[in-house]
């Protein structure tokens, strides 16, 4: 079995399933080229409207296998294994969590059990998650002595604050689903057999959207974190002019005129 699944749906959801069950699916095999390719491909088909990502088993994403490092040893000169350890985790960084930020089509994380380490960062890539009452979500980077990847430290920031931010990276604690509610990491939980239907309800919900203004509201959100206010409005203005030649914003509008629903996949 391929280590990600992929199924397109008629209603223009993509889900996207890590498919390495027996080792929590953590990034070994082959699942994280597979991973940036299924990306790679809801980024290019038109069909593809919003994509859901979760994981097969009771695992969400336990983050690196570590197992696959046991005896590792540096036999290359250390500036040498320095630069290349640089490259690989720049690699790694394109092909997971990357990927699913960078993705201009609404990505959401169905986050069915354990989301640790760079699977808790790839969870926070998204954007949106929802959560089993199962998931558990963990840092894990302090206990091995690492600082953070795959857009931990950026997403955490942003969503908790820098003191929170700071407390889940050092402290490491087990997060519940109700404890990730509590603090805003997730945007709903369920119960553990009715999270793929939920998350298909809201993956539809999203999918009959408009998906070009939508992938230009998440780069304009992006800007506005290093921008000032002035620069954001002038984005805005740009950004307005070319929702006004996408054809979505005209049949909105003639929407709203014939008191009908938009239809936004033409």
């Amino acid at each position: 079995m391929p280590d990600v699944l992929t199924e397109k749906l008629p209603s223009g959801v993509m889900i996207v399933t890590l498919n390495r069950p027996d080792a929590l699916n953590t990034l070994g095999g082959a699942l994280l080229a597979d991973f940036g390719a299924a990306m790679h491909e809801a980024e290019q088909d038109r069909a593809v409207r919003a994509v859901l990502i979760t994981g097969a088993g009771r695992a969400f994403c336990a983050g690196a296998d570590l197992s696959a490092q046991r005896g590792r040893s540096e036999a290359a000169p250390a500036p040498l294994a320095f630069s290349a350890r640089v490259t690989s985790m720049q690699d790694l960084h394109a092909n997971l969590a990357g990927a699913a930020f960078r993705c201009d089509k609404p990505t959401v994380a169905l986050v069915n059990g354990a989301a640790a380490g760079a699977g808790f960062g790839l969870a926070l890539s998204c954007d949106f998650r929802m959560a089993s009452e199962q998931a558990l979500f963990v840092s894990a980077f302090a206990r091995i002595g690492l600082s953070g990847d795959n857009g931990i430290t950026w997403s955490l920031s942003r969503l908790v604050g820098r003191s929170m931010a700071l407390e889940i990276l050092m402290l490491s604690p087990r997060l519940t689903a109700a404890q990730a509610l509590e603090l805003g990491l997730v945007r709903s939980v369920v119960p553990a057999p009715e999270l793929l239907s939920a998350g298909l309800q809201f993956g539809e919900r999203l999918a009959a959207g408009p998906t070009q203004a939508f992938a230009i509201m998440k780069r304009n959100l992006e800007f506005a974190d290093v921008a000032t206010y002035q620069q954001s409005l002038d984005r805005e203005a740009f950004s307005i002019a070319v929702n006004g030649v996408t054809g979505e914003n005209a049949d909105a509008i003639q929407a709203f005129l014939d008191k009908r629903e938009p239809d936004f996949r033409g």
